[in-house]
């Protein structure tokens, strides 16, 4: 069976690909990525031999672990990658067993990343060549193969497993969770160093203590087991070796379990949601679908405030929207801080070193800490640019009932804004107390404005124009998707914030004026050309993508209906 599924595996792999251009490039592009990324590591493992035995250690121990971490996070942060053998899909098929999760396990170590990786696997046998401590390279070569089994099989285990809690409750709280885990690692090297400015020698020290103790992980057994070998330790070593086997025996019934459920347990909850209001006394009150419909409809035409009350119900109870607030709030903060961090360590110039508390306090901290809300209305505004996705077939509503594409254009912008425009406001406020300078908000303001304007158009027209593959609802953020469309996505995203830049320039120049020549009294003139342009960028938007979904209603419903898990929403 082990051999079918890998020639199966290839089959569809190849398939795929003859359909799909965009998704032959980002393979082509990713595995020309890899051979390079290949090449540069192999130069780098003969410098890494001629280091001392403990260095080598250390930095082999370190390398290891980001390697299994990274084929745990990459498929969970990105789209479509690698789920050609999702067991899910083979569920109609084949029955479970463990001769399958096996073969299973071995296919997935069988695409472009397994080979590249497995590859990989070899470097640390070169480097303590190099070192010429043979014993070393031959425990290496004899633990490549249990290195690159417990990256498959931890990947596997989380990434397919992710997504199939019992309820929808567990899959939005393992959702959210996770996406602020992911968050927070892709940061972390940023606030290490922003954590040691003006001390490298204490950065320096730090990760060689962090390297140390991930070598004693479990993801870190059969690359540090060796090193402990090079420096005269063989007990530890032989410990350290035989835990490295033990990891992916151990893992083994878990990918059995994981298989076993996703092929025959329920493909989503059943649990429903509260949808209704009802007033009045039990059973003669009057019955409102969504109580902010009627608050709105004061305000806007009533299609649209319905349009933006079913949207807040999804900010607060949907696990993908949860995870992009998350994101959303968490991100400027974290890039704040490490910016003006690596800033000040430049700028200083007078060698005092700057703590991690200097630049929060209140008061005393850095001016620059007030680029946390306009990166945070910048992304705010982005963050729509393909939400009209996440209403998956339910999309055949808004067309079958004649909705204006301007009204539902306009009721996704302001559910958006009703919570995201205070949250740049507090994070303006705070920057200025925080650095003191009362005097750059009325600036920080304006540009926040004109960006955060600029990203709603934006989004309003690309999530008519381009949209992508999304999950399904109900289902967690961090589950698997097969369609190939992480280049677009990507493709999509940068161009974007490019996009958004240019439409954003006339308040950007008067912003720098007011920024070079030190009259932050001018502010008080950005601030009202920056809410005049970002309301006039947004009210183009919205009547362009209007415009755009009138007419490709059908077209945009039927590009979604084809994406996998789709076609069974309501």
């Amino acid at each position: 069976m082990v051999a079918t599924l890998v020639r199966l595996r290839w089959r569809l792999t190849l398939n795929a690909l003859s359909r799909n251009v965009w998704a032959l490039i980002a393979t082509v592009v990713g595995a020309l990525y890899g051979m390079g990324l290949l090449v540069m590591l192999l130069v780098g493992a003969v410098a890494l031999g001629q280091a001392p035995a403990d260095v080598i250690a250390e930095v082999l121990a370190a390398a290891g672990v980001l390697t299994v971490l990274a084929w745990v996070l990459v498929p969970l942060m990105l789209t479509g990658v690698d789920a050609t053998l999702d067991p899910r899909a083979m569920a109609a098929w084949v029955a479970p067993s463990r001769s399958l999760s096996r073969g299973l396990a071995v296919a997935s170590a069988c695409g472009v990343t397994g080979l590249l990786t497995g590859l990989g696997t070899l470097l640390p046998a070169l480097v303590w060549a190099c070192a010429g401590q043979v014993g070393a390279a031959l425990l290496s070569l004899l633990l490549a193969p249990a290195l690159l089994a417990t990256c498959v099989l931890l990947s596997r285990v989380v990434v397919i497993g992710a997504g199939v809690s019992q309820s929808r409750r567990g899959r939005e709280l393992v959702g959210v969770i996770s996406m602020l885990v992911l968050v927070v690692v892709a940061m972390l090297p940023s606030l290490l160093s922003s954590l040691s400015l003006g001390d490298p020698d204490a950065l320096l020290g730090a990760l060689r203590a962090c390297a140390g103790v991930a070598g004693l992980t479990p993801f870190g057994w059969a690359v540090a087991a060796p090193g402990y070998l090079a420096q005269g330790e063989a007990l530890s070593a032989v410990v350290l070796a035989l835990g490295a086997v033990i990891v992916p025996l151990a893992l083994m019934p878990a990918w059995d379990r994981v298989t076993r459920r996703v092929m025959t347990g329920p493909a989503r909850a059943s649990a429903r949601a509260r949808a209704y209001e009802t007033t009045g006394q039990r059973g003669a009150g009057t019955v409102r679908a969504l109580a902010w419909h009627a608050r709105l409809s004061r305000l806007m035409p009533s299609p649209a405030a319905a349009v933006a009350a079913r949207s807040l119900r999804y900010w607060r109870s949907d696990p993908r929207y949860l995870s992009q607030l998350v994101a959303l709030l968490l991100v400027p903060v974290v890039f704040a801080v490490a910016f003006v961090g690596s800033r000040q360590a430049v700028v200083g110039g007078d060698g005092a070193a700057l703590s991690f508390g200097d630049l929060l306090s209140w008061g005393s901290a850095p001016p620059l800490v007030l680029v946390a809300a306009v990166f945070a209305a910048l992304m705010c505004g982005w963050g729509l640019h393909n939400d009209l996705a996440f209403d998956s077939t339910a999309l055949w509503q808004h067309l079958s009932a004649g909705l204006s594409g301007c009204d539902d254009r306009l009721g996704r912008v302001v559910a958006a804004a009703l919570w995201q425009v205070p949250a740049v406001v507090v994070l303006a406020v705070f920057g200025a107390g925080a650095s003191g300078r009362w005097d750059i908000l009325p600036a920080v303001l304006g540009l926040s404005a004109a960006v955060m304007g600029c990203a709603y158009a934006w989004s309003s027209v690309t999530s008519v124009l381009l949209p992508y593959e999304t999950n399904a609802p109900g289902e967690s953020p961090m589950r698997s998707r097969t369609s190939g469309t992480a280049f677009i996505a990507a493709l999509v995203q940068m161009v974007g914030f490019l996009l958004i830049g240019l439409m954003s320039a006339p308040v950007i120049a008067g912003f720098a004026v007011t920024a070079v020549s030190g009259q932050w009294v001018w502010g008080w003139h950005v601030l009202p050309g920056g809410l005049l342009w970002g309301a006039g960028a947004t009210w183009g938007g919205v009547v362009l993508g209007g415009r755009h979904l009138d007419e490709r209603g059908p077209r945009v419903l039927a590009t979604i209906r084809s994406w996998p898990g789709h076609e069974e929403v309501r």
